[in-house]
Order: structure tokens, then C-alpha cells, then sequence
């Protein structure tokens, strides 16, 4: 595996997704990271906002319906 050239985090703010085991409110972030000989990989994990530790990745889901967290 080739070492990525960047790699760029963020909170999806307006994410709008439920943790699977115990149904409180999750929190999500995009991971993006460019690499020298192939296209961007996208990935986005969620995070349960309780202390149950759930975390896992998840389909993009906002409440405003905008898909450019996970592109930008």
C-alpha cells in the first residue's frame, strides 16, 4: 500500500443518522484521501454520541439532503 499524499478530515455537520445499537443520535466525519495513482477514496464514519462505542461506516445521510461533505 502506497502512502496517501493527503488526508483531509471533517465533521459532516448536518449529518443526520441514528447508532444502530442503541438508536441515540450519531455523529459523523468524512475521511478523504488523495492518492498519486488513482482516484480519491471517500469514507465516512459514524460515531454513537452516548457512551455505548459504536462506530462504524455509514451511507451519507443529511438533513439537508447535500452530498458535497463527503466530495469536497
Amino acid at each position: 500500500m502506497q502512502p496517501s499524499v493527503r488526508v483531509v478530515v471533517r465533521d459532516i455537520l448536518d449529518y443526520f443518522g441514528t447508532c444502530p445499537r442503541c438508536g441515540y443520535a450519531a455523529e459523523a466525519r468524512s475521511t478523504i484521501r488523495t492518492f498519486p495513482d488513482r482516484p480519491r477514496e471517500v469514507e465516512i464514519i459514524a460515531t454513537c454520541g452516548q457512551p455505548c462505542g459504536w462506530s462504524g461506516p455509514v451511507t451519507l445521510t443529511t438533513m439537508t439532503g447535500a452530498h458535497a461533505a463527503a466530495g469536497a
